[in-house]
This record gives structure tokens, C-alpha cells and sequence, in this order.
């Protein structure tokens, strides 16, 4: 079994398609939550090796050095093995690269960087993988009609006078480069963000509506003041009867639900937040800090734009690779830091936002392939 998954990661991590079987071994591997924080940072070695390559400027014993997580050695020895003699960073370069059928000379092609566009895939029960787009055969799932609609995209309803069959999960990946919506069989609307997944039973049992969330998510739950709605992320759970709320849980930034309307709760542990409109709960230092903040800037995304206000530079670009399908890297670590505000559409092509950002000129940003490099003019 170690074997077989990571076989799918090489496969993964070097773009290679996957079977069904394959991809549905991936999506439950990838639930535990320590195994998407691994996969994440192979993909993050993955994308410096290529870089180093770019740019022909990065000190390779020190590139090596910050690959950082010692528990995870196994796999990362694993992808130096598929080149058995060397131990270097260009050597775990050159075994992904051959994976990918490339010759040891990179060249880039000019390849057209698009923006996102609605993209996800639906896991059924049995583990079958359906690739979602603009048209889908209906499908039943234990009693759940799940069919596909213009505007709500994914739709479950519950077929009359059927036989509860117990509690079935389903879950919906959006991947980089996408963004979907669907309707739970409670009527509960959810829009996903790139980068993101969602968990959630076909159809509601008991006294709870609970769902699982990865990555980014914006609900607008139907009211059911008997049976509460729980969201449960990596740091903490949001629980509500019928409101509107956005939550966001990605492995690499503080866990955080700006409420828009209504009210929620947050939980963690023992300790319960409520927050009103137009506050904020974010995880800080193993504590939630609630804040006010600007509703509208942080749930832009869901009608198709971007905003940010005196923002890290680190976090606009680590929203618009998600977006962009693009990986970043840094010739200068403090530019990480910068804070920058802008607003633009999510159809802007990728030099259009470009160009925004560096109007400043306190950074250029070159893109090659997929890979955009920032370096800090201050330094030239």
C-alpha cells in the first residue's frame, strides 16, 4: 500500500493522468490532514527544483538544506531514487523531469497561462471519480437524486417515500485553476474556491448537517433551527442554524470565517466565540482573534473579483497561483513581506495582473511556463 501511494504521488507531482482507482486512492489518502500538509510540501520542493533551474542562481547545497520536514525523508529519498546517482537537488530535478519525458536541457514553451474556470470532481460513495463540467448525467445515491443545474451547478434532492440508507458520503475537489457551487440536499448553496474540498453526506440524518472543509468555501445555509450546521475545518468548527459566512482553511495560512449574516459559533475545544456581521474569526498563535473587518473585500472571490488591501505580498500571490495554476518563486525572501492593494477581475488574463502589480515598481514579476518569478527592484 506505501508503495502504491507513492507511485500515485510521483504520478501526481509529475502531472501524469491517474485512473479512477488511482485518483479515488489519492482523494482518501489525502482526508488526513497531515498527508495533504506532506503532499503539499513535496509539491512546494517540486516547484523550487524548477525554479533553481530558471533562474541558474540558487545555491543548490542551500536549496537542499531548507527542505525541511525530517519525518517526511522517506518520500522525498524515494523521488532522489528515481535518479540512483545523484543526491542533489538537480538530481531530484532531472528524475521528476525524465518522469515527464523531458530532456535533461529544459527548453520553455510559450504556454498560455489562463484564468480559472469552473472545474471539479465529484467522489460517489462507491469511490468513482466523475470529472463535473457543463453537462452530467443524473445520478442516485441511496435515496439522492443528484443532477446538474445552469445556475446551482451540482443539485442533490431527496427522492420521495425513499428508504433512509443510513448515512453516504460524497465530496467535491476543486483543483487549482477551478471553482464550482452545488446545493446539499438540505438546500444549503456552497461555493468552492480553487485549491479547495468539501465532504458531506448525500443526504442529512440526525439531529446535525455536518460537512468537512478544505481550502475555501462560502455557505449560505438553509435555515433549520432543529438541526444545527457544522462546518469542520483543520483548527476549528463552525457551527449555525441558517446564515451566510465564509470559511477558509488552507494548510498554509491561519484558519479563518468572516460572517456576512446572521450568527455562527465558533468552537475550539472547550472554548466557544460567537461573531456578528461583519466580524472576523482568525487562528492566531493557537488562539482565535475575532476582528472586524471589510466583508465585502474578504468574499470578493465569490463574485468573480479580487481585493486586497494592504496585503502581504506572499498571500495575493499565494491566492493567485491557486487561481492561475501557477507556482511562485522568490529571488528575494523579504519581498514576501511587502504589502501591497489592488482589485481586479478573476477573468483579468495573468499579464494583466501582472502589470497591476508592478505599477508600484517595487517588484518585477517574470512568468515562464508556469512558473512566475518576483525579485525586489530595490535590490538591482
Amino acid at each position: 500500500m506505501q508503495e502504491e501511494i507513492e507511485d500515485i504521488i510521483m504520478k501526481k507531482l509529475s502531472g501524469e493522468s491517474l485512473s479512477q482507482e488511482e485518483g479515488a486512492c489519492f482523494e482518501a489518502w489525502c482526508q488526513d490532514e497531515e498527508h495533504q500538509e506532506y503532499f503539499e510540501d513535496l509539491r512546494k520542493i517540486r516547484s523550487g527544483i524548477l525554479a533553481s533551474l530558471v533562474v541558474k542562481k540558487v545555491n543548490k547545497e542551500k536549496a537542499w538544506r531548507k527542505v525541511r520536514p525530517a519525518r517526511r525523508r522517506t518520500l522525498v529519498y524515494r523521488v532522489a531514487g528515481y535518479a540512483a546517482m545523484f543526491v542533489s537537488v538537480l538530481g531530484v530535478a532531472l528524475a521528476l523531469l525524465s518522469r515527464e519525458k523531458q530532456d535533461e536541457k529544459i527548453t520553455y514553451t510559450r504556454s498560455v497561462v489562463l484564468p480559472g474556470k469552473k472545474m471539479a470532481t465529484l467522489t460517489l460513495s462507491t469511490g468513482e471519480q466523475i470529472v463535473l463540467t457543463d453537462t452530467l448525467p443524473q445520478l442516485k445515491e441511496k435515496g439522492t437524486v443528484i443532477s446538474h443545474s445552469e445556475e446551482k451547478a451540482l443539485v442533490y434532492n431527496q427522492v420521495q417515500d425513499s428508504v433512509p440508507a443510513g448515512v453516504v458520503y460524497n465530496a467535491v475537489t476543486v483543483p487549482r485553476g477551478g471553482e464550482y457551487k452545488l446545493a446539499l440536499s438540505d438546500g444549503t448553496i456552497v461555493w468552492l474556491n480553487s485549491d479547495s474540498y468539501i465532504r458531506y453526506p448525500v443526504r442529512f440524518f440526525g439531529d446535525m448537517r455536518q460537512v468537512e472543509l478544505r481550502g475555501e468555501a462560502y455557505f449560505e445555509v438553509a435555515k433549520d433551527g432543529g438541526k444545527p450546521f457544522v462546518v469542520r475545518m483543520r483548527e476549528y468548527n463552525i457551527r449555525v442554524t441558517g446564515t451566510q459566512f465564509n470559511a477558509r482553511s488552507y494548510s498554509n495560512e491561519g484558519t479563518a470565517t468572516t460572517l456576512v449574516e446572521g450568527s455562527v459559533q465558533i468552537e475550539r475545544g472547550k472554548t466557544v466565540n460567537k461573531l456578528v456581521p461583519g466580524q472576523q474569526a482568525i487562528l492566531k498563535d493557537g488562539q482565535v482573534e475575532v476582528r472586524k473587518v471589510d466583508v465585502e473585500s474578504q468574499i470578493a472571490w465569490r463574485d468573480g473579483n479580487f481585493s486586497f488591501s494592504q496585503c502581504r505580498l506572499e498571500n495575493i500571490l499565494d491566492e493567485l497561483a491557486r487561481w492561475y495554476d501557477v507556482d511562485v518563486f522568490y529571488m528575494n525572501q523579504q519581498v514576501k513581506d511587502y504589502h501591497f492593494s489592488a482589485w481586479f477581475k478573476r477573468s483579468s488574463s495573468i499579464s494583466e495582473v501582472i502589470a497591476i502589480l508592478e505599477k508600484t515598481k517595487k517588484i518585477s514579476l517574470n512568468l515562464k511556463g508556469r512558473m512566475l518569478t518576483v525579485k525586489d527592484n530595490s535590490r538591482n
